[in-house]
């Protein structure tokens, strides 16, 4: 028997009306049998709207709590499910959660367009600046604000917000301006501000400045939370996004969180670029958060987001009371991590020493018992490791996934790249990085984002590195930075097993390899093209820098004589056992 295939005009929607397309496409998707079918949106343009959203409390990774959330087309505990838009646009209004997956298997979303009619961030084009402040021309049509009481505000359905923050593009290249960042647009505080309308959509920003945003050059302003991603995936397994292109997210763009196996084919999280918004992404594009199998993200797009286009990682805990030598009482300590699922039974969880990172050992989990959403006991099958103390971590390794990720362009966006923490293998291959950060970060971490994940099996190859590093952001070390948060270093090596090879470095300043407690770190066939772009922020820091590593070969790469980063430095560590050739001299 073929799969069933419903039509969501046949439950009243009307492709090009303004009328909201909710309640069908609910039914819709209700009408399907157990054994699942498609869903088809004949191509047209489709409203959906907050007030007509599905309520959920849910609590959401790296997100801020604001339950009950709204969700536009909901998919909750059913199979075998494809929404197949036929390259319709979704426009949505207000806060809401376009897509939600939720306790599901076998669901693919195709061929869809998802953007905003009034987005939740809005911009303004510098057309005045000096020692004295700016003056932006802003299209009130698209993006509707007010001065009150020497602030500027926007407007939009059901909402008016103030300015938090600006991020400056270059509308040439669309990306961030070099040296801003989160440097910000100016050395003077704008925040404090005398706001003056000058009529015909022109805003006045008077103070004293030293440093300021380029005329001609758009400001982002952020106004809006961290609340409703653009598409939410939670508990579910084998999971399909193709030909989606995300032009506006009110939060996350894509969140997967305790879920197993995630294909991202030709997905797009970033403006029309035959439009003159230069933002997409509230904040990440893909966030992977305590998900397993294997993630597989393929000739994707990001550009124009407000934080890191891919970050895969898990969630670590602390504990608060060893109450038994079986029962620990745990913490997220994280305010965007509140309510997570963290572990069930039969899961493996490591018990992490918080301090030097080092795994004591490995428990399996027999039961849990959640106290309230920041605080939970673990009741584990076995007596607990006598090495773990109250203030040490524990991380789930069941839920921790493998990742191919290829085909890819990483853009000129706010902070980095990819954010790569998973013990599992990852390969990250033919790529084009333009990051304004660091273009890959491998982080690690129990103290301050508790956001957790060895890597013991990465390979970074046949990618293209593109003046990346050009504005400040935190963990901006080197193009490619290992860098796991270790408050006592001196113990065992805490990632293992990274081979970069075989990549293209076109860089305006000299760091390109940052590396921190790496056991097994190989930098080989890679060549370093030195570009004029920009001047050099750090022209005399060397190019390669390792840290409390052992067992690394740097050789055989081809470096521009022109490169101005050929020195490179090695701190602690087992000096005999790391290997540099051809790099240049050794800084001290």
């Amino acid at each position: 028997m073929s799969p069933k295939l419903v039509s969501v005009v046949d439950f009243g929607a009307v492709p090009g009306s303004r009328s909201g397309c909710t309640f069908a496409v609910q039914k819709a998707i209700g009408s399907l049998t157990e054994s699942g079918g498609t869903v088809v949106f004949p191509k047209g343009t489709y409203h959906f709207y907050r007030s007509e959203g599905a309520e959920r409390n849910l609590y959401l990774s790296n997100s801020d709590v604001s339950n009950p959330r709204r969700i536009a087309v909901l998919i909750e505990n059913r199979k075998n499910i494809t929404i197949e838009g036929n390259g319709s646009t979704f426009l949505f209004h207000d806060r809401i959660i376009p897509f939600a997956i939720l306790g599901s298997q076998a669901i693919s979303l195709k061929n869809v367009t998802v953007d905003w009619e009034r987005p939740l961030m809005s911009q303004g084009r510098v057309i005045e600046s000096g020692q004295s402040g700016f003056t932006l021309q802003i299209d009130s049509g698209k993006y509707p604000f007010t001065v009150k009481s020497g602030h500027l505000y926007f407007r939009g359905e059901d909402w008016e917000r103030r300015v938090w923050s600006f991020m400056e593009f270059d509308p040439q290249s669309r990306g961030v301006a070099p040296n801003t960042g989160d440097q910000g647009i100016t050395d003077g505080d704008w925040n404090g501000a005398k706001v003056s309308d000058l009529g015909q959509g022109r805003v006045r920003f008077d103070f004293s400045t030293n440093r300021f945003p380029k005329v001609g050059n758009i400001l982002v302003a952020r106004h809006g939370t961290r609340d409703h991603a653009g598409t939410f995936v939670a508990d579910s397994k084998d999971i399909q996004l193709s030909h989606v292109n995300y032009r506006h997210t009110s939060g996350l763009g894509v969140l997967c969180q305790y879920t197993e196996n995630l294909t991202f084919d030709h997905v797009e999280v970033a403006p029309d670029p035959n439009s003159d918004r230069m933002f997409a992404g509230h904040d990440d594009g893909f966030h992977i958060s305590n998900c397993k199998g294997h993630i597989s993200v393929d000739s994707c797009r990001f550009e124009g987001l407000m934080d890191d286009p891919i970050n895969i990682h898990g969630t670590s805990v602390r504990v608060l009371k060893i109450v038994d030598n079986k029962t620990l009482l745990c913490r997220f300590m994280h305010s965007q991590s509140v309510g997570l699922r963290f572990g069930d039974s039969g899961d493996s969880i490591a018990l992490l020493n918080h301090e030097t990172m080092e795994t004591i050992g490995v428990a399996k989990l027999g039961s849990k018992k959640i106290l309230s959403d920041e605080d939970f006991e673990l009741h584990f099958v076995d007596p607990i490791d006598p090495r773990l103390h109250d203030g040490d971590s524990l991380e789930n390794l069941s839920w921790t996934p493998s990742a191919t990720i290829r085909n890819t362009v990483f853009g000129c966006v706010r902070a980095r790249g990819l954010l790569v923490s998973t013990p599992k293998t990852v390969l990250i291959e033919h790529n084009v990085f333009r990051s304004s950060g660091a273009a890959i970060l491998v982080p690690g971490d129990a103290n301050y984002w508790f956001e957790s994940g060895a890597v013991h099996d990465l390979t970074i190859r046949n990618n293209d590195f593109v003046n990346c590093n050009s504005s400040p952001y935190q963990f901006g070390d080197a193009v490619i930075s290992i860098h796991p948060e270790i408050p006592k270093s001196g113990g065992k090596a805490f990632h293992s097993s990274i081979h970069i090879e075989g990549n293209r470095f076109k860089v305006f300043d000299a760091p390109v390899l940052w590396a921190k407690s790496v056991d097994g770190l190989t930098f080989h066939h890679n060549t370093i093209q030195q570009t004029q772009s920009l001047p050099p922020m750090h022209p005399k820091s060397p190019g390669l820098t390792l840290i409390d590593c052992q067992n690394a070969v740097i050789t055989s790469n081809r470096i521009d004589p022109q490169y101005v980063g050929k020195r490179y430095q090695v701190v602690g560590g087992d000096k005999e056992s790391i290997i540099v050739n051809g790099w240049g001299s050794s800084a001290h």
